[in-house]
């Protein structure tokens, strides 16, 4: 497979980055949820972004949350924080989630280094699916990884039908890539992994990345959204 460039998208549209959030409930399967989707309304009220609301499905802790929502930089993202940290109805509904929390939230900041459609990052239905694939490239392979996770998006999406956003961690461990597909429902999720797994071109693909990576570093996991 040959390099592909990296491709952006209009960004006043879509966002450079994307902002999660993530926490772990305890307390039910209702009351916490209740309160998640409390906290996102507030964060709407108080910011200018679009905030959205996902549950963790598979390879997450029991009563994983995450408000997830795309912003155009880290100056636009630190300044709707602020925002919201000034907003007295978000501060007293953080307080009441002391009540559920588990653990300390976890943030993450990922940079959009392609998009197979605008798609991508448009807002998804309640209960949509998005599926994620995360992984750390060997020594020098950095830039190796990140040509071949455009290609592999492409080549995903053109089997599936299905619009995948492909990411860079912007903190974290370094040169950690993402995979973010979104499917409409679970029934979509299970055609596109019939559809993958019986294209010997996707099949091929994988198998050329073997030494890219670092060994059990790719992660496969998937989120319901609820709000």
């Amino acid at each position: 497979m040959g390099r592909s460039r990296f491709v952006w998208h209009d960004v006043a549209v879509t966002g450079r980055f994307l902002f999660s959030r993530t926490f772990t409930l305890a307390g039910g399967p209702v009351r916490p949820v209740e309160w998640a989707l409390a906290m996102m309304e507030k964060a709407n009220e108080a910011g200018d972004w679009d905030v959205t609301l996902w549950t963790g499905s598979f390879g997450f802790p029991g009563g994983t949350v995450a408000w997830n929502t795309f912003v155009e930089s880290r100056a636009y993202l630190t300044e709707q924080i602020g925002k919201v940290a000034g907003h007295q109805g978000f501060l007293q509904a953080a307080e009441i989630g002391q009540e559920f929390a588990t653990a300390p939230f976890e943030d993450s900041l990922r940079a959009v280094v392609h998009l197979t459609s605008p798609e991508a990052v448009a807002r998804p239905p309640i209960g949509a699916v998005v599926e994620l694939v995360t992984a750390l490239p060997a020594p020098g392979q950095i830039q190796t990884v990140r040509a071949w996770g455009v290609e592999v998006a492409e080549l995903y999406a053109a089997i599936t039908g299905t619009p995948v956003a492909f990411l860079t961690d912007a903190y974290g461990p370094l040169g950690q890539v993402t995979w973010r597909a979104v499917h409409p429902d679970p029934a979509a999720v299970d055609a596109a992994a019939n559809a993958r797994d019986a294209h010997r071109d996707y099949q091929d693909a994988i198998d050329d990345a073997a030494k890219m990576f670092l060994p059990a570093s790719i992660i496969r996991t998937a989120m319901v959204r609820v709000g």
